[in-house]
C-alpha cells in the first residue's frame, strides 16, 4: 500500500516520557495530536502541540486495562496513527493485525519484538547474530549472582526503563546492595532473569533507526558525552559510525523490522569496535537525530498510514543537544546540593557553544516552560525528591517484568474479549 494523509490525527501512547516530549517536536504542526496518560500532570500535557490530554489506565499496574482502553479509543476512529512512544509498544505489537484494521500502526511483529524487549533475550539473539557485545551471563538466582567474581561489573534487570534497573557495582556488597535494592522496588525477584555484563571500551554511544518491513529507511549516531539517571543520555553529539549502520541494518533486516527502534553501545573510535548492550524496540529520544536533519517521527507517521519511505540521508555530524532540567534531575538523584544544582542550571541557561534543549523550547512551545520550572523549583527546594520525582514519572510509562509477563501469558477468554472490541 502506497497512500498519503495530508493532515494526519495522531494519538500518542503516552504523555510522561523524554521520548514522547521530543516526539511532539519531530511532527509536524500541521498534524493533530492527543496523547494517553494516567497522570493529568504528565508534562506532554503542557505543550502548544498537544490537543488534549485523555485518562487513561496505566500499563504499569493493569495491562489488561490499558490495552482495552486503547482498543476502544482506536474502534471508535478519529485517528490516523496510533504512535507508540514508550513501552506500550510491546502490548500493541501482541494486538498488531487487529490494530491495523482501524489505524495506522508501525510495530514489529509480536515473535520479533519479543526477541529484544527483555535484556535477557536481547543478549542471546546478539549472540545469535554475531553481533560484537561485552561478555555477559544470564542468571536467575542469588546464588548464583553472589557467585560472580569479576567485578567491576554492570547488573540489568530483564525488563527495566530510564536506566532505573541498571547498576555498576565494584565488589560484593556493592551487588548484595543492589540486588536488594532491586527486590525491594519489585523489579527483580529469584527466577527472574537478570544480566551481569563486564564493562566495555570506548565511548558510550546510540544509534536510532526505523524500519518498513526490514528495510532500513534512516539511521541517526550519537556519541554520549554526559550522562543521567542510571547512565542514561544527557548530552549527545550526532555522529556518523559507519560498522554500526551496517550492524543496524543486518538487525533490523534479520528481524523483519517495522517501526523504529535504538540500540545503545560502546564505541572505540580507533578501531571502529562497537560493543552493544541494550536495544529499545521503539522511537527513544529522537531529538538529536532531529536536529542533524533525520526526522525519524515523521517518517514513522507516514510509514503507519501505509505511505512508502525512501531511504534518508545520513545525520550531520556533531551537532549537540542536551536533555536541559532532566540532567538537573540526575544531579539530585546522585546527591547533588542546591548550590550545585542552581550551577548547572546557570550553565544551562547561559551556554554559549550552540547546544540544543532537547525538552523546553519556549521559542516553539512557550508551554514547555511549565513542566521544566515546576521540576527546577521543586529540585531547589527539596533535592532529594529527586528519586520520587524520577520513579513516579517513570511508572507512568513503563512496563515491568510482572506487566510484561502478563500481557505474554494473557488468557485466550481476554484475547477474545480484546479481538472483539477490535472486530
Amino acid at each position: 500500500m502506497n497512500r498519503t494523509v495530508e493532515n494526519p490525527r495522531i494519538l500518542l501512547s503516552e504523555g510522561s516520557s523524554n521520548s514522547a516530549r521530543q516526539t511532539l517536536y519531530g511532527l509536524p504542526r500541521n498534524y493533530s495530536v492527543d496523547i494517553l496518560d494516567p497522570s493529568m500532570w504528565c508534562q506532554c500535557r503542557f505543550s502548544t502541540r498537544v490537543s488534549r490530554r485523555i485518562a487513561c489506565p496505566q500499563i504499569a499496574k493493569d495491562p489488561i486495562g490499558y490495552i482495552r482502553f486503547v482498543a476502544d479509543r482506536v474502534r471508535q476512529g478519529g485517528y490516523d496513527v496510533l504512535f507508540p512512544t514508550h513501552e506500550q509498544v510491546y502490548a500493541f505489537s501482541r494486538f498488531r493485525d487487529q490494530l491495523q484494521k482501524h489505524v495506522g500502526l508501525a510495530v514489529p511483529d509480536f515473535n520479533a519484538i519479543q526477541r529484544v524487549q527483555s535484556k535477557a533475550a536481547f543478549a542471546t539473539l546478539m549472540n545469535e547474530l554475531a553481533l560484537p557485545t561485552p561478555v555477559s551471563r544470564i542468571v536467575e538466582t542469588k546464588s548464583e549472582l553472589f557467585a560472580h567474581e569479576n567485578f567491576p561489573c554492570f547488573v540489568k534487570v530483564a525488563h527495566s526503563t530510564a536506566s532505573l534497573g541498571v547498576e555498576r557495582v565494584g565488589d560484593l556488597t556493592e551487588l548484595r546492595d543492589t540486588v536488594e535494592r532491586f527486590e525491594h522496588a519489585g523489579v527483580w525477584k529469584e527466577g527472574f532473569p537478570i544480566v551481569i555484563q563486564q564493562p566495555a571500551p570506548g565511548r558510550q554511544a546510540e544509534v536510532s533507526a526505523v524500519f518498513q518491513d526490514g528495510r532500513l529507511v534512516g539511521a541517526a549516531c550519537a556519541d554520549v558525552l554526559a550522562t543521567g539517571i542510571g547512565g542514561g543520555p544527557a548530552l549527545r553529539r550526532t555522529a556518523i559510525h559507519a560498522p554500526v549502520l551496517e550492524h543496524v541494518h543486518r538487525f533490523g533486516s534479520a528481524l523483519n523490522w517495522h517501526g523504529p527502534l535504538s540500540l545503545e553501545y560502546f564505541y572505540e573510535a580507533e578501531t571502529q569496535q562497537p560493543f552493544y548492550i541494550e536495544c529499545n524496540p521503539r522511537i527513544g529520544e529522537s531529538f538529536n537525530a532531529l536536529v542533524g536533519g533525520v526526522n525519524l517521527c515523521e517518517a514513522t507517521v507516514r510509514i503507519s498510514v501505509g505511505e512508502h519511505v525512501d531511504r534518508m540521508p545520513d545525520v550531520q555530524p556533531g551537532v549537540l543537544s542536551h536533555n536541559g532540567f532532566i540532567v538537573m534531575i540526575a544531579d539530585a538523584y546522585n546527591g547533588a546540593s542546591r548550590t550545585q544544582l542552581a550551577k548547572k542550571l546557570l550553565h544551562h541557561w547561559t551556554r554559549r557553544d550552540g547546544c540544543e534543549s532537547e525538552m523546553t523550547r519556549p521559542i516553539e512551545d512557550l508551554l514547555s516552560l511549565v513542566p521544566a520550572t515546576a521540576v527546577i523549583l521543586l529540585l531547589l527546594a527539596n533535592p532529594r525528591s529527586a528519586r520520587d520525582l524520577a520513579k513516579g514519572t517513570v511508572d507512568n510509562y513503563s512496563l515491568p517484568h510482572s506487566a510484561a509477563k502478563i500481557i505474554d501469558d494473557m488468557p485466550q477468554k481476554t484475547i477474545g474479549e480484546i479481538h472483539s472490541i477490535l472486530s
